[in-house]
């Protein structure tokens, strides 16, 4: 019997195709950019939430609007997910993805019905890909503050770095949640210092 290497990342792989299936099927649909499609398909919109249309949390994190969107998401949950799926396992990595995107996607949700703009229809994987950023930053302030020496600050610092340049870029795209991707960042870094127990992992680096 052959056995998987330890290095095979599947469940990203898994999680990409579910991606692509769902954006095939809003062309199919009525196309990706169709608001009433993305609402029919699941999209988050608040006033729904409220309603009772929970599943809206979870189905919204596999919609996206447009090609480019899809492709942006994906090609960082390629990298990303696949450095986090190594280090962490499947089951960490599926409970930080999952939570992250939900709880950004609830935290949306809860800031539009309070702020009076409850008119939106948010989609997309950003959320729960912020929340592997927060992985990262969890591991990298882990590692650093075991050994603290200049290659780990520099690991540290480049985390912080894509995450500072990452919300430049949501104040410069009108159509970013720059509150999903904060929320998701915010969950998946402490969801997953919570998984690990403030135990350092022997792979990290």
């Amino acid at each position: 019997m052959k056995k998987v290497g330890k290095d095979a990342t599947y469940t990203t792989y898994v999680l990409i195709l579910l991606n692509i299936v769902l954006f095939i099927l809003e062309i199919r649909s009525g196309g990706s950019t169709n608001l009433n499609t993305l609402d029919y398909l699941g999209a988050l919109v608040p006033a729904k939430i409220v309603s009772g249309e929970w599943w809206r949390l979870l189905n919204a994190n596999f919609l996206h609007y447009g090609g480019i969107h899809l492709g942006t998401n994906m090609i960082a949950l390629f990298f990303l997910g696949k450095l986090v799926e190594l280090r962490l396992g499947v089951g960490r990595y599926l409970i930080i993805y999952l939570l992250s995107g939900m709880g950004a996607m609830l935290s949306v949700a809860l800031l539009s019905l309070k702020t009076g703009n409850s008119n939106i229809v948010l989609v997309g994987a950003s959320g729960a890909i912020m929340g592997l950023i927060g992985t990262l930053l969890a591991l990298s302030l882990q590692v650093w503050l075991q050994k603290r020496n200049a290659l780990t600050a520099q690991r540290l610092k480049t985390v912080i770095f894509v995450i500072v340049l990452q919300f430049i870029l949501d104040n410069l795209i009108p159509q970013v949640s720059f509150e999903s991707h904060l929320s998701g960042l915010i969950i998946g870094f402490f969801v997953s210092s919570f998984l690990l127990l403030f135990k350092l992992e022997r792979n990290f680096y």
